[in-house]
């Protein structure tokens, strides 16, 4: 078990050092307040929060959940209702793709706490990957091959580490 932990851990850090290269952005949702719950937000605070971001493709959304919380990615309907969903499981890190997950063809991404009535009481939130097409020019066609390149390198590289290690 030992050996797959670290692997897993090593693993995430290098996609997320692969992906920062290649231009992601990396949002704490909630900045310093992280992720909770009333007294310490507004029922509005993270679609405010949300609303001077500008989200793209390829970003990160990294939940640091405080408390007893949970997150869970949903449809509009259960975002809209607070309906049951599953936690995501085992990261608090969400890579944004425009039609991935449950985003929509406007490039809605619907976010809740599943925990009690978290939701009900503000813990949610909507953002829109305004980014939804990516245009390469031939010049930016080839330094993202090269951060490809690299990527696979850091990945390699880590898993042989992470063997050597355990």
């Amino acid at each position: 078990m030992g050996r797959g932990v670290g692997f897993a851990g090593c693993f995430v850090v290098a996609m997320l050092a692969c992906l920062r290269g290649a231009g992601a952005t990396e949002y704490v949702v909630g900045d310093s307040r992280g992720w909770t719950a009333p007294p310490n937000i507004t029922a509005r605070y993270y679609l405010e929060w949300a609303a001077n971001k500008t989200f793209a493709q390829g970003d990160i959304l990294k939940f640091v959940v405080n408390g007893t919380h949970d997150v869970a990615e949903v449809s509009k309907e259960v975002y809209d209702t607070c309906g049951n969903a599953t936690p995501i499981s085992g990261s608090d890190y969400v890579l944004l793709y425009s039609l991935g997950g449950f985003g929509n063809e406007n490039g809605q991404c619907h976010f809740i706490s599943t925990v009690d009535f978290d939701c009900e009481n503000g813990l949610k939130m909507v953002i829109t990957i305004t980014d939804l097409n990516i245009s390469k020019s031939p010049a930016s066609s080839a330094s993202t091959t090269t951060a490809g390149a690299l990527c696979m390198l850091v990945l390699l590289s880590t898993s042989i580490i992470t063997m050597l290690m355990n």
